[in-house]
């Protein structure tokens, strides 16, 4: 069997978890032009710090066939490869009450045997109080991050069901997906 683990690494999640509590005083990301995306980077800033949530393709296994997989990390340093974007800013000014790291399970079966055992950081929800600022990884390929703000936004990500069904797999193949919720 395949172990395929690209969820977010414990340094990732310790930068998520000293955010708790402090004011979001403001993210950048590129421009809204078709899509509320941002490609590869979105920085939030917190006062005198800020850090930066990255989707940049590795080379992996995708279910046989070695593709450009996107996979998030977040990092307090800059990437030269973002240096020269030209980011936009939201202003939020908000206190965050919690985060939110949305993992997903994805098992591939050949026949009633597993072949694939994969885990992936879907998405990253911060938490106001009230309301909520979500960050989703749409696909495995893109390096693009959605970005949504509203209420119950985990009910807004891509639904399992339509992930399990997403690939072309011959008859004799499934795929079950779940999710799990990591409360920072």
């Amino acid at each position: 069997m395949v172990n395929i683990d690209v969820r977010l690494k414990k340094e990732d999640i310790q930068i998520l978890q000293s955010a708790v509590g402090k004011k979001l005083d403001r993210i950048e990301h590129d421009e809204f032009v078709f899509t509320n995306t941002s490609s590869q980077t979105v920085r939030l800033v917190l006062g005198d710090e800020l850090f930066y949530l990255y989707s940049f393709t590795e080379p992996l296994d995708y279910y046989g066939t070695e593709e450009d997989v996107a996979v998030w990390s977040v990092e307090e340093k800059e990437y030269p490869l973002i240096a020269d974007k030209s980011f936009v800013t939201t202003p939020f000014q908000e206190k965050i009450t919690a985060i939110r790291i949305v993992q997903e399970h994805q098992m591939l079966f050949d026949n009633a045997r597993q072949t694939y055992d994969v885990w992936v950081t879907r998405g990253i929800i911060i938490e106001f109080g009230d309301h909520e600022l979500a960050f989703e990884k749409p696909v495995w390929f893109s390096e693009d991050i959605v970005i949504r703000k509203g209420y119950d936004l985990i009910e807004e990500f891509q639904p399992v069901e339509e992930i399990c069904k997403a690939g072309k797999w011959k008859d004799e193949i499934t795929m079950e997906c779940s999710r799990e919720v990591v409360i920072l």
